[in-house]
């Protein structure tokens, strides 16, 4: 088994306290006894938490849980709707809590960050490509017939699985959640 960077260890830890605590809350001190690493090694990888705070978003977009559903036997919809499902249950098993980290660093620190306003910016547009791309395979497939532009859908889409995590979080249950289901896999998506 490879050994892990004293970087990546610190990169992992973070994502992690970032996703638990949020960035203001989270000191670089804290982000370096939970990976049980000298302070002094941050500062070896990293000029600012703002920097790591950075490369954590893009991490977590590049290995995002919508990007886990493979199975092949899934009409394009069923995957979307497969991949949305499986970060439902991740957020409702966490009581509601963390929600989406892109989100959540958006929210949290694009008024006042310009590098984390375009990692969040880049990473938002990726996701937002990546659903436009399997509407437009839904729509050669027939099962998209919606006349609408796959790429006004796919920000759509993104826009309000945003909002619904943050709405759940605020009323702490499922019911934002399952109403983004409902609006757009039954009513909208079809």
């Amino acid at each position: 088994m490879p050994r892990h960077s004293v970087r990546d260890v610190i990169v992992e830890t973070a994502l992690g306290e970032f996703h638990r605590i949020g960035y203001a809350a989270c000191s670089v001190d804290t982000i370096t006894r939970a990976a049980g690493v000298p302070k002094g090694s941050f500062y070896n990888h990293f000029r600012s938490k703002e920097e790591l705070a950075v490369e954590v978003v893009a991490k977590y977009a590049a290995q995002a849980e919508w990007h886990g559903v493979t199975d092949p036997e899934l009409t394009p919809l069923a995957k979307l709707r497969a991949q949305f499902r499986v970060m439902a249950d991740v957020f409702v098993g966490n009581g509601h809590t963390r929600g989406c980290m892109i989100g959540n660093m958006g929210e949290e620190l694009a008024d006042h960050s310009e590098p984390m306003r375009a990692q969040v910016r880049a990473s938002l547009s990726g996701w937002a490509e990546d659903i436009a791309a399997t509407l437009r395979a839904a729509r050669e497939a027939g099962e998209l017939t919606v006349d609408a532009d796959p790429d006004v859908l796919g920000r759509f889409v993104l826009d309000a699985w945003e909002g619904a995590l943050l709405r759940a979080k605020a009323v702490k249950n499922d019911q934002p959640v399952e109403d983004f289901f409902t609006t757009v896999f039954v009513h909208l998506l079809r």
